[in-house]
């Protein structure tokens, strides 16, 4: 007997919503698994086995799900291994579940050898209620799915692509054959295939359109058989589809040569398929029919932009990984009113290979299920290709690609392509797609902006406006014209108005026209530098943004940068935003999440997006605090409290400080051969380099001269000589975690430093001054603050900028007791001698500052887990075992808050509930009487619980009053602030009290 949806899923543990059923009648939910359903299944198609069901995490999938049949047991080892080899080919899911009732078998997806079945990950039992969310979660303790992360589609299609297109590069110079070319014809081999595998073009077609052919493989295994092809291609799909640079194509293989047969070797590969179902690791081994579109378009897009390197190069281009792509389109749909949404208009001005319009495609596709009632057959899907879709690029190839992956789509949304007679499409060019080169746009003294042009500002207005923009700052002549873009609604910009186009960063020019592409009240969902929220010199657009527009959302890619898994080709610090375009209100707010670098997650090419750690964010604050972004990036809303007290007067910024005091800070010499400077004047100076790791104080007479070092005594920028004047307080431009290597050194001495130091003169009889500086550059506040504040350290290069100093709040020296005189004076004469006062330099700043207890924790807590450094990162999501210290002192600090501030006594225990929890640690908080702990009567209940199933916390209410809250036993989970945090939100939800129910 078949299991109902609702049956497996609580089965599994897992939210009822978040099963889909695949074996039931279609819905616009299914719209992106139609390939797996088998009423969908197309006459002469494969019979391949495929799924019940899919386990979605914010609407994807995560997991698929195999029922076991009840009395035959385990299902075949073929079945399986077939159907592992189906579901790698989507791309999407990690995990199998093959679910009985007693237990249930987690198989990893990947492309394995032909008749290798992967062994089990985990058996997860039935009473084992959060097994699944272990799973899915990231628990990787004896774990096989590190092979599986190895064997993945996007990384196994880009090796085959990169593999045929050398070999077509190896064997015809540029001249005859020229990269663009390699590119068009590969991708044109994998656009046929795609048709056939899809059973679009089928055997008898194949006779009728290509006489004498009679398989699939045989399409490119000729001259004659490719000429033929690509004819046919060309008249299906009105020339737009990857063109070569000639229509000629007898003239074409005659070019070639003897060499052509190579190319019609290389290309049959592609269109080479496994008889009977066998499995390989080439393209054989490839079952394109559930290969999703937006999978081979960003692979595709990859591939040539590692092909063509010089070509993304200079229009700054780079592919966007769907998983990212695909949350800024929800993002931007989600934002538009529901009865809108199937009609919208989107447009994409930088298209690049098309998976923004890809995705949005297919949301219009299900809009319009949803709105009509049906799905949308042939017609309807090509009125919306044509008149609901345009995308505009500066780049001719990537037009192309566009042209490739928008065909691809309408074939695959299409619910009946045939027949072949039917198929011919309207032309995509000059309408749907453009390109916006100085070839089309003419002559225009900004025609080289491409889409920046002010020739374009009036295209549209569109209801949504998405991209991915180019980040890299553009030529110095182009200053002018950008900083117009933001005015060019409005006429001139205002008179000495601050840039809204700062560096001439490409991204932020698109920030304003999108504004004008945009309708009022309409969507624009922009994938940009995160600059916008953190750099000091996009402060004004930052500003001007919040104020013109409604932002509804933010998501901080700055952790994510470093993992190639997640975007290959990218490490530059990232924000996805969606607006609407309209000014805010006083009281609109929006939520800013922030998701961490998870290793065991990046492995699957997923991070965590928690609503657990989504902060409302008021617009007001965003457009008026400059580090907000950046304290709530590391740190929560007690972080952004604190930071606030600490910068209030009567204390003055470090900049400030040494304004009055008449001491300058100056960064030391940049070495360097290019455009050296004549640095003579330094000769004879001893120079201190970071190189040198010093520690606490130096000796200038052990050092070398500069000359030694540098004997032509040329620098790149040497610096006014008088900056070397010692004695000094030198701080550091890179310290470190570990606290030696973090605070200043003190010169007895003149002395040449490099770069890697900010230097402060200290004049006689200012020494007390200068101990004072000394001792809080080693105090965990000084880190604290720069963590929280600066656009640098712990966003794109984990070092700070002088202004990081300068910014720094100072209790001036004459406002301090003698008694705190004297101990800092004391301290000063310890680091000097090499001893490791750090606690006492703490514990005496907190008195300094007034930190209270709480602040002391929030200042440790960040530092310990919340630093850019790699110690800090892994030790951030290092999973604790049941027995730490921390989990009990984290209960008994909950504890202490809430019956502090209800008057009450208020119980936090922590409880196990099974004997596998997994990765979870459960927490019991009572008020009042405790009422019996049903253990079995709990797991029942958990499995229906509708928490995310990628959150960090599961909270259920057990009765009034008394509450089980399970935590991931992630060490950042389980701090000292982190107790406070969640004390405040008990509170104010009044979950103690019963008033609420969450």
């Amino acid at each position: 007997m078949v299991a109902k949806p609702a049956e497996i899923a609580d089965r599994l543990g897992v939210p009822r919503d978040a099963y889909v059923d695949l074996r039931g009648t279609p819905t616009a939910r299914h719209l992106r698994y139609m390939d797996l359903m088998a009423p969908a299944r197309r006459p002469g198609a494969d019979t391949q086995e495929l799924p019940d069901g899919v386990i979605q995490v914010a609407g994807k999938a995560a997991l698929y799900v195999l029922q076991a049949p009840a009395i035959a047991g385990s299902p075949p080892k073929e079945q399986l291994i077939q159907l592992i080899r189906t579901l790698a080919c989507r791309a999407d899911a990690a995990y199998l579940a093959v679910s009985s009732p007693a237990s249930t078998s987690i198989y990893p997806i990947g492309f394995y050898r032909a008749d290798e079945l992967p062994a089990i990950d985990r058996e997860i039992l039935s009473d084992n209620a959060v097994g699944l969310r272990t799973l899915l979660n990231g628990n990787t303790e004896g774990s096989t799915q590190k092979r599986a992360d190895q064997l993945w589609l996007d990384d196994l299609l880009f090796k085959l692509l990169t593999d045929a297109a050398d070999g077509l590069r190896a064997a015809f110079p540029s001249e005859l054959l020229s990269d663009g070319d390699v590119v068009s014809l590969i991708g044109r081999a994998l656009f046929t295939r795609f048709l056939v595998d899809r059973n679009i073009v089928a055997g008898d077609d194949i006779t009728a359109l290509f006489p004498g052919i009679e398989r699939p493989e045989e399409l490119f295994a000729t001259p004659a058989a490719l000429i033929a092809t690509f004819q046919w291609l060309d008249l299906t799909f009105n020339g737009d589809l990857l063109e070569l640079g000639t229509k000629d194509y007898v003239d074409f293989m005659a070019r070639l040569g003897s060499s052509v047969d190579l190319l019609c070797t290389v290309l049959s590969n592609v269109m080479s398929r496994a008889p009977g179902g066998q499995l390989s690791l080439d393209w054989n081994g490839l079952r394109f029919q559930h290969i999703p579109v937006d999978v081979l378009s960003q692979v595709y897009e990859h591939f040539a932009h590692r092909f063509m390197p010089d070509t993304a190069r200079q229009t700054s281009i780079h592919f966007t990984p769907r998983n990212i792509a695909e949350l800024l389109v929800d993002g931007a749909f989600g934002a538009v009113p529901a009865e809108q949404r199937h009609c919208a208009r989107v447009l994409d001005p930088a298209v690049g290979a098309g998976v923004f319009l890809v995705l949005a495609y297919r949301r219009l596709a299900a809009e319009y299920w949803l709105h009509h009632g049906k799905r949308p057959r042939r017609l309807a899907l090509r009125r919306i290709l044509t008149q609901q879709l345009c995308g505009l690029d500066i780049n001719p190839t990537s037009i192309k690609m566009a042209a490739l992956s928008l065909y691809l789509a309408a074939l695959e949304l299409d619910p009946q392509p045939q027949p072949l007679s039917d198929l011919r499409f309207e032309r995509l060019f000059d309408g749907t797609l453009r390109c916006v080169d100085q070839a089309h746009l003419g002559t225009s003294e900004d025609a080289a902006l491409g889409s920046l042009s002010s020739s374009l500002r009036k295209l549209g207005p569109f209801d949504i406006v998405l991209a991915n923009p180019p980040w890299t700052r553009l030529p110095g002549r182009f200053k002018k014209l950008l900083d117009q873009v933001p005015w060019d609604a409005d006429g001139a910009s205002p008179v000495r108005a601050k840039s809204l186009v700062p560096n001439q960063w490409p991204d932020l020019a698109f920030l304003w026209r999108a504004q004008q592409w945009c309708k009022p009240s309409g969507v624009i969902g922009l994938l940009v530098h995160a600059r916008l929220l953190f750099s000091e010199e996009a402060a004004a657009a930052r500003t001007h943004w919040f104020e013109r527009t409604r932002v509804t959302g933010i998501l901080n890619g700055v952790f994510l940068r470093k993992d190639r898994r997640i975007w290959p080709s990218n490490t530059q610090p990232f924000c996805a935003l969606v607006s609407i375009n309209e000014p805010p209100g006083p009281e609109d707010s929006f939520y800013f999440l922030v998701p961490r670098h998870e290793p065991a997650l990046a492995r699957r090419r997923e991070f965590r997006l928690d609503p657990r750690s989504a902060i409302p964010v008021p617009v007001a604050m965003a457009a008026s605090v400059p580090h907000v972004f950046k304290t709530l990036a590391r740190g929560s809303a007690l972080d952004l409290e604190l930071i606030s007290r600490l910068g209030a007067e009567p204390r003055i910024s470090m900049r400030q400080y040494f304004s009055q005091e008449r001491l300058e800070i100056a960064q030391g010499f940049i070495a360097g051969t290019q455009n050296a400077l004549d640095a003579t004047t330094l000769r004879g100076l001893p120079v201190l380099e970071g190189t040198d790791k010093p520690l606490f104080t130096v000796k200038t007479r052990a050092l070398s001269p500069i000359e030694h070092r540098y004997p032509a005594l040329a620098l790149q920028w040497p610096r006014n000589p008088s900056i070397y004047k010692g004695p000094h307080l030198l701080f550091r431009e890179a310290p470190k975690q570990d606290i030696a290597h973090r605070g200043a050194l003190w010169t007895d001495g003149d002395v040449a430093f490099s770069r890697s130091f900010y230097g402060v003169h200290i004049p006689e009889g200012r020494s007390a001054i200068g101990d004072y500086l000394y001792v809080l550059s080693y105090a965990d506040l000084l880190m604290y603050w720069v963590l929280m504040t600066s656009s640098k350290f712990g966003v794109e290069r984990d070092i700070f900028n002088k202004d990081d100093y300068g910014n720094f709040p100072l209790v001036p020296w004459t406002s301090l007791s003698t008694s705190i005189k004297r101990n800092v004076a004391e301290l000063a004469v310890a680091i000097r001698g090499g001893k490791s006062p750090w606690r006492d330099i703490n514990a005496l700043v907190a008195k300094i500052y007034g930190l209270t207890v709480h602040d002391q924790a929030l200042v440790a807590d960040a530092l310990r887990y919340e630093s850019p450094f790699p110690k800090s990162q892994s030790l951030s999501v290092a999973e604790i075992s049941r027995d730490d210290p921390r989990i009990p002192a984290f209960a008994s600090s909950l504890g202490a808050l809430l019956s502090e501030a209800e008057g009450v006594d208020v119980k936090v225990m922590p409880i196990t509930l099974s004997k596998d929890d997994g990765l979870w640690q459960f927490l019991r908080i009572t008020s009042g009487a405790s009422l019996v702990f049903d253990a079995e009567g709990i797991r029942d209940v958990l499995r229906r619980v509708g928490d995310p199933l990628m959150t960090s916390e599961i909270r259920l209410q057990l009765a009034e009053g008394d509450w089980l809250i399970g935590r991931l036993r992630h060490a950042r989970y389980w701090s000292k602030s982190q107790a406070h945090l969640l004390a405040l939100d008990v509170l104010e939800r009044g979950m103690c009290s019963g008033l609420a129910s969450y």
